[in-house]
């Protein structure tokens, strides 16, 4: 090999491992997001029998529901995460985003005991910066378990997500239903508020 080619070979082999290494500097991994538990502090409260008030959006009246009561608010043990879980009633639950009415033909009943919805983690807050007290709030994407009066359970899928304000203390939300476990669609959505205190809407 003369010395004409032996340069440019050994120019290419630099070009190539210049660009690997530039490529490997250019590499930025991302950091998972992460909860905070912040937020908690304004939505949650450690009063007896404590819920949220919260409403729906009701497409064909173009109205708000008036409130959605049955919707007891506990922690997470994870100690980031807003859940709705029935912790005063033994083998009781919560009425979920209304979910109790909207599934009463299959559950049996439109009793929150028998239809025994608990979630422990629903809700997550992600600060718009650091320190900040409004942001982003999504529902944690998972099944919830419903129980049928006659005997056994059936899932409805649970995802979506909204905005929170720690000044107003109100959420503003949106919440995605998969039906498709008791033959209906697999996207059925709802808008929701959900507040400390009481909305007139």
């Amino acid at each position: 090999m003369n010395l004409k080619n032996l340069l440019s070979v050994a120019a290419i082999a630099l070009i190539l491992v210049t660009g690997c290494k530039k490529s490997n500097n250019d590499v930025v991994e991302e950091k998972p997001e992460v909860a905070s538990a912040s937020p908690l502090a304004t939505f949650q409260s450690s009063a007896a029998n404590y819920q949220l008030f919260v409403y729906r959006y009701d497409e064909v009246t173009a109205t708000w529901t008036k409130r959605i009561a049955s919707h007891f608010s506990t922690i997470a043990s994870d100690g980031t995460s807003l859940g709705f879980t029935n912790p005063n009633v033994e083998n009781s639950g919560v009425n979920l985003f209304g979910m109790v009415g909207f599934y009463s033909t299959a559950i049996g009943t439109t009793n929150i005991k028998e239809a025994k919805i608990n979630v422990e983690k629903v809700l997550q807050f992600f600060p718009s910066a650091e320190g900040s007290k409004t942001g982003v709030v999504k529902v944690v994407t998972q099944d919830v378990v419903i129980t049928i009066k006659a005997g056994g359970t059936f899932k409805i899928g649970i995802s979506g997500e909204g905005t929170y304000d720690e000044t107003t203390k109100v959420i503003d939300l949106t919440v995605n239903f998969n039906e498709t476990a008791i033959g209906g669609a697999a996207k059925v959505t709802y808008k929701y508020k959900l507040s400390v205190a009481a909305l007139t809407l």
